[in-house]
């Protein structure tokens, strides 16, 4: 809910008229559709740590390199790009098949994926800025697309754990530049499209959340019993939920935050709600959509311990992380503190204790519950007067 039921009304006045994604960013995400499901079959079963573990490691670098491109599209605009960007969806699709075995016998394969979009990311950059952002030096392209596509291609023939040393340092690099001013035209930041990053980031959660739904129907369709129809619906309220509270709170007030974040030039913010914090966002999403598929498939027996938990802090996670995304655009922190308390203790109290308790299918049921209970919070909440 990135809390439109918690922050203050930005002025309408800092939006100014900013346009809406392509047809073909639609079109290029379907590959995300397919990341984003290869990385969530790596939880089915029992998993433990090393495959969380695992699926944050590969989703990162996955995460990253449609930020990157995203950033570039918002600035530099669709229509000349989409031919950029179908070069680089062989990439990302190299990254999204070889996930599956992405930190072992794949590694060489998502590495070069990952290589080839940043020299996709390099060509976008280095044409445009020669002539839409003159401002920007020659060895700023260089050093963030180049330099770290050099690092993932030698990566993908040197051994591990040194070829995972190089993944970080690229990454690092990246995020580095993007911190580091020196050479960064001073309106660079305003010239992004608030409207088009929170309407990209929408349709991100829609995948994820789509995920979700793909894993419960398909799960139904398999197991197509009485106890798999009741966690396939709780399954589907969960993904409701959230999808409910995002698109009619959140995405609003993301979008007049993040535009009053630039009309204060408060680039840090703008980073840290924009390419930091829905990461853990969407993790959060992913791991949920995993624990209710596995409810789904096995509505019978309690969920394994990795379920539990994910299926907990998931719920936690994709809340806390509403309330700091909030939080860091301006929102009232007594007002956050209205839901980010229920949103800790309802998943806390009730969840985890039925899951570790009752079979699978009361699990998920709970979680539905809970969410619903979460946005009829928020509908209380936003109506409360405003002082």
């Amino acid at each position: 809910m990135l809390s439109a039921m918690t922050a203050p009304a930005a002025a309408a006045n800092l939006l100014e008229p900013q346009r809406r994604a392509d047809w073909f960013e639609l079109f290029f995400d379907l590959v995300f559709v397919v990341t984003v499901s290869v990385l969530a079959h790596g939880l089915h079963g029992d998993p433990g740590w090393a495959a969380y573990g695992t699926l944050l490691a590969l989703f990162f670098p996955a995460w990253w390199a449609w930020v990157n491109l995203m950033l570039s599209v918002n600035l530099f605009g669709a229509r000349w790009t989409r031919a950029l960007l179908l070069a680089a969806m062989p990439g990302l699709g190299l990254m999204a098949a070889a996930a599956r075995a992405g930190l072992g016998s794949r590694a060489w394969a998502f590495a070069l994926g990952a290589a080839w979009v940043r020299l996709v990311t390099f060509a976008i950059w280095w044409t445009r800025t020669r002539r839409e952002l003159a401002g920007i030096p020659w060895w700023r392209p260089v050093v963030y697309g180049g330099l770290t596509a050099g690092l993932w291609t030698v990566s993908a023939v040197v051994p591990s754990p040194a070829r995972y040393a190089l993944w970080v340092l690229a990454l690092v690099i990246e995020i580095g530049l993007l911190t580091f001013r020196r050479g960064q035209p001073a309106d660079l930041y305003g010239r992004l499209s608030a409207e088009h990053l929170v309407e990209r980031i929408g349709l991100f959660l829609v995948i994820v959340l789509g995920e979700a739904v793909f894993g419960v129907v398909t799960g139904l369709a398999e197991y197509f019993t009485g106890p798999s129809a009741a966690a396939s619906f709780g399954g589907l309220a969960v993904a409701a939920m959230l999808a409910v509270g995002f698109f009619n709170w959140g995405a609003e007030t993301a979008e007049h935050g993040i535009a009053g974040a630039q009309s204060r030039g408060a680039e840090e913010i703008m980073r840290e709600t924009v390419l930091y914090l829905p990461f853990v966002l969407i993790s959060s999403v992913t791991v949920l959509a995993a624990a209710l598929a596995e409810a789904v498939a096995e509505p019978g027996h309690t969920l394994p311990a990795g379920h539990r938990y994910a299926l907990t802090f998931g719920i936690i996670g994709y809340y806390l992380t509403n309330a700091a995304i909030s939080r860091r655009l301006g929102a009232n922190g007594t007002d956050l503190l209205r839901w980010v308390v229920p949103a800790v203790l309802l998943p806390l109290l009730i969840v985890l204790p039925l899951a570790y308790a009752s079979p699978a299918w009361v699990a998920a049921l709970a979680a539905g519950a809970v969410t619903a209970a979460m946005v009829a919070l928020a509908n209380l909440n936003a109506r409360r007067p405003r002082p």
